[in-house]
């Protein structure tokens, strides 16, 4: 009885002192950080960062601020190399109209950048308060087809499946695929080129078939079943019933090879395969000095599948290529 007297009147006056403080703040001492994302391509010479910083909510919810927190007036570079560098320019976006910020954001870009592969990549970001952030990378090479162990016809000549494999010279890859079955429509004297996504499995679900794409991968080949591409071929023209409106091209292998910082980030932030495992501590990973964020660089690479034109016709499409 003794010890439950004592605990309520520790609580008690726990909160008397609490409610007595008007300067208690259960935040603590705010310390204004700032942030800087920005992801290079090498595949293009149009290249964006986003530069904003922390701030402090009104109360638990952070989702409450509906104020941007973009910083403006900064001074970002990009070198790649030694001699090639960039200033980026600032400029505003429209936001769509279900945003939760209602006002504009902004971003630096560049649309004349493009870094060489296999060279050192650098970012510099000097803010208004002379604070600088800053990070370096490489970017990574392009990848080589294995064109002796990877398939080149859909369906394959063996097999019930195909595969594509390729090499690279990074350590630790990791690398983001995207398969895409390329095709005209017709209609109305007219055609407009479609790219359906090929996913890694369909999912049926109520009746319906629900695509289920590829996870980033490390090993550096990667194979499709043909019962997936067959059931692909088939949803291009779901609920069509004239097929001769469509016209098949190719199949295109897109695979994206990320670079260390990208890789790292993928990997410590990725979650574990068991889905009954539960993580309490979220790993927060930065590679930005002088602040936080993540900058990294990943290069696209496309292998082509060319369909048969039996296959082509065995749904009822129109092969667009020569055989």
């Amino acid at each position: 009885m003794k010890k439950k007297l004592f605990y309520s009147a520790l609580i008690l006056l726990t909160l008397t002192v609490i409610s007595c403080d008007e300067s208690f703040n259960p935040y603590g001492e705010f310390d204004e950080k700032y942030v800087l994302n920005c992801i290079v391509r090498a595949d293009t010479n149009y290249q964006v960062a986003l530069l904003s910083k922390s701030y402090l909510s009104e109360n638990f919810d952070p989702y409450a601020n509906t104020e941007d927190k973009s910083v403006q007036n900064a001074l970002v570079r990009l070198w790649s190399g030694n001699d090639n560098v960039v200033i980026l320019k600032d400029t505003i976006i429209e936001r769509s109209p279900d945003d939760k910020y209602k006002a504009p954001y902004r971003i630096y870009y560049a649309k004349d950048f493009r870094p060489e592969p296999g060279l050192p990549l650098e970012i510099e970001a000097v803010l208004p308060n002379g604070k600088v952030l800053s990070s370096t990378t490489t970017v990574p090479q392009p990848i080589k087809f294995s064109e002796a162990l990877s398939d080149t016809l859909i369906p394959p000549q063996k097999g019930d499946y195909i595969q594509v494999v390729w090499n690279s010279d990074q350590t630790k890859p990791v690398f983001v695929l995207r398969m895409g079955i390329y095709y005209f429509k017709h209609e109305g004297g007219t055609k407009k080129r479609y790219i359906h996504v090929v996913p890694q499995n369909y999912v049926e679900y109520e009746g319906m078939y629900v695509p289920n794409y590829p996870k980033p991968i490390t090993q550096s080949r990667f194979s499709y079943d043909m019962s997936v591409i067959d059931k692909a071929m088939e949803l291009i023209s779901e609920g069509e019933s004239d097929k001769s409106k469509f016209e098949i091209l190719s199949c295109i292998l897109e695979v994206i090879s990320l670079d260390e910082n990208l890789s790292v980030y993928y990997n410590t932030t990725a979650k574990a395969n068991n889905t009954f495992s539960v993580k309490l501590d979220e790993t927060d990973y930065s590679n930005i000095t002088g602040g936080f964020g993540v900058f990294g660089a990943y290069n696209r690479n496309y292998y082509v599948l060319r369909f048969t034109h039996d296959y082509i016709r065995s749904f009822g499409y129109i092969p667009g290529l020569k055989e």
